[in-house]
């Protein structure tokens, strides 16, 4: 069958006779409307065998599904494999009249040597005409359905057998579909009543799609059968029921040989600069590194990697006079290398200075992971094109093991001035198939007043993780994929050019979570003001790219809503494609607190929705007009 033109069929001799089908190995077994999948016989090629059984979208199904063998030399299992980084999936066909679907197999999966975190062990899809409903799970170890998602940590679903049932339902209007999975019998994740209009995976039609088409996961799994059940309610029949009815073991688990975890993919060691070379990563002598810095500089009209240029940027600023400076406060200098009277890190600084210092630091490239907890620290570069705080720190699972520069303090206030914030690790793991893509290049937490100006933050997923606190970024340049503006704090960006750059899944410019300004009681969120919003046009052909979502429930200690204000900004069309959409079912965009006020451009906000709304005049006036009313202080640094 040809991808993209899924046709409603019924496979043919639909009822066979079920003494000629017990314990006979890769069939499909019918009794009543029931299909059970076990593979392995009918032919030792994964496409012809699904082929054989009236399965579609097979086109590249070889590349990614495999058998498995026992150790009697018989097949034991298939194996899904996209820990290349295309996804791929078969469906199986439906009549087009069922008003509940089961899918149940047995699985195991496996953990990402590299990051110990899983791999997806399964996605699994309901095309009901031009609706469809979703459950997957994702190398975080969430459950996630066409919207919404459950945290399953610290459990661990991969690393044995066990039995998995996606259950989908359709409600009265024939659009909505409510999804339930449930592991080894418990529920652990729910959809419901979720309407999705669409038909991207395969075309309209009436199929279950079944493999691994999650873009930001690899999978890696093997299966024991897949059992279809149409209609009927078999939530309280246990396997060996179900097994009985279908002369099948569905218990059974063979011993499979050669079958080995994915092995580790990455280089030893992390590229010593930071243009990487085709040694570092295992690529071939001709591989160029896409995002080359030359020169370790910045070229501001064509950024390392989304080739973008940069708005607002000073290259040139005017510094303040040090000298007169250090006659108020400590000033320390770092240069690459140190020398007399200089510290040859910034963590050397860091260590060495009291509060209230000011740290200058010298051009050059900084390979460093910094920590910050000592108050009152400012951080001035001499340029933020040649002035770089770099690493490769997206090699861990979870947002708190990607961070390149985290500051925590109690209250006090940080600044940092004239720098580029890189974190290439999003980069570097995909030159080894790492689909690892949170590369954190500020993080801060309950910073009481913070000056960020001039600055340079280039990362992926969750660029700014601005959990707590109170934050003035000015004419500074972010950029980022998936959702990377995210956390609680009250942040106020002015001037700043803000850049969605590629990702097939489209994505969220903000991830806001429940307003958290630390206790101080300006709980106003984020507020964009003379901003520049800007895509990259390749994403007119992924999905939709959302100025935001909300609520993150797990990004802060806030209670209230989340709260994003844009105005007296400019827009493109690219960078707000869906507006405003839900987190989940639950913190539905709705319900927060996402307004916008006198913007421009082709993606500014013409007239209201239920989600997408004006924010007031009065609200303007009592709340957003000046800097003051939104962070409680005035912005201003040290000199």
């Amino acid at each position: 069958m040809k991808r993209g033109s899924i046709k409603n069929y019924v496979v043919k001799g639909a009822f066979f006779c079920l003494l000629a089908l017990m314990m006979v190995p890769g069939v499909i077994a019918q009794v009543g409307k029931a299909i059970l999948y076990i593979p392995g016989q009918k032919a030792l090629n994964v496409r012809k065998d699904l082929e054989a059984h009236g399965f579609g979208h097979l086109d590249t199904i070889e590349s990614h599904f495999s058998f498995v063998f026992d150790d009697q030399k018989r097949v034991g299992a298939l194996r899904l494999n996209t820990t290349d980084g295309v996804n791929d999936f078969f469906t199986i066909p439906l009549t087009g009249g069922e008003k509940r679907v089961t899918v149940i197999f047995k699985a195991r999966g496996a953990k990402d040597a590299d990051t110990g975190t899983p791999f997806g062990v399964f996605w699994v899809g309901w095309q009901r005409g031009e609706y469809q409903a979703l459950l997957r799970h994702n190398h975080s170890n969430q459950i996630k359905g066409s919207t919404g998602q459950t945290s399953l940590k610290p459990d661990d679903i991969v690393s044995d057998w066990h039995e998995f049932r996606m259950v989908f339902e359709v409600e009265s209007d024939e659009k909505a579909i409510t999804a339930r999975a449930y592991v080894d019998g418990k529920l652990r994740h729910e959809t419901k009543a979720y309407v999705k209009q669409s038909t991207e995976w395969a075309g309209a039609g009436h199929f279950i799609a079944f493999g691994e088409n999650d873009g930001s996961t690899n999978g890696f799994a093997r299966y024991l059968y897949v059992l279809v059940i149409p209609d009927e309610d078999v939530q309280n029949l246990s396997l060996e029921e179900l097994g009985k009815r279908l002369g099948y073991d569905l218990t059974k688990v063979p011993l499979l040989v050669q079958d080995q975890d994915p092995p580790s993919k990455r280089p030893a060691t992390k590229p010593a600069g930071i243009t990487m070379l085709a040694s570092e990563v295992r690529k071939e002598a001709g591989w160029v590194d896409p995002a080359a810095i030359q020169n370790n500089e910045i070229d501001l009209s064509r950024l390392p990697y989304s080739k973008n240029k940069a708005e607002f940027i000073d290259p040139r600023p005017i510094l303040p006079d040090l000298k007169k400076l250090a006659g108020s406060r400590p000033v320390l200098t770092v240069v690459p290398g140190g020398g007399s009277g200089t510290y040859a890190t910034i963590k050397d600084a860091i260590d060495a200075a009291q509060p209230g210092s000011v740290i200058y630091i010298k051009k050059g490239l900084y390979r460093e992971k910094l920590k910050i907890t000592k108050p009152d620290i400012t951080l001035l570069g001499e340029s933020p094109v040649s002035t770089i705080i770099y690493g490769y720190e997206a090699d861990t699972g979870g947002i708190d093991g990607n961070i390149l520069v985290d500051v925590s303090l109690n209250g006090e206030s940080f600044n940092a001035v004239n720098l580029t914030f890189y974190n290439k690790g999003a980069e570097w793991n995909k030159t080894w198939g790492s689909s690892e893509r949170r590369s954190v290049t500020l993080a801060t937490r309950n910073v009481g007043q913070g000056v960020i100006r001039n600055c340079l933050f280039l990362g992926q997923q969750d660029t700014m993780y601005l959990r707590s606190g109170r934050l003035y970024f000015e004419n500074c340049y972010i950029e980022g994929e998936v959702d990377f503006i995210c956390g609680g704090a009250t942040v106020l960006f002015q001037r700043c050019h803000i850049h969605s750059i590629y990702y097939p899944q489209g994505g969220y410019i903000t991830a806001a979570a429940p307003a958290d300004s630390g206790g101080l009681g300006f709980d106003n969120g984020y507020v964009f003001n003379q901003c520049l919003f800007t895509a990259d046009p390749a994403l007119q052909s992924a999905k939709p790219v959302f100025l935001g979502r909300g609520a993150w429930t797990g990004g802060s200690n806030g209670k209230g809503p989340a709260k994003v204000v844009i105005m007296n900004s400019r827009i493109s069309a690219l960078s707000s494609q869906g507006g405003w959409t839900d987190w989940d079912n639950v913190n539905t965009a709705d319900k927060q607190f996402f307004r916008e006020y006198r913007n421009e451009g082709e993606g500014a906000l013409l007239t209201e929705s239920p989600t997408r709304r004006f924010l007031t005049e009065e609200e303007y006036r009592t709340t957003y007009q000046r800097p003051e009313l939104i962070l409680g202080y005035t912005p201003k640094l040290p000199w």
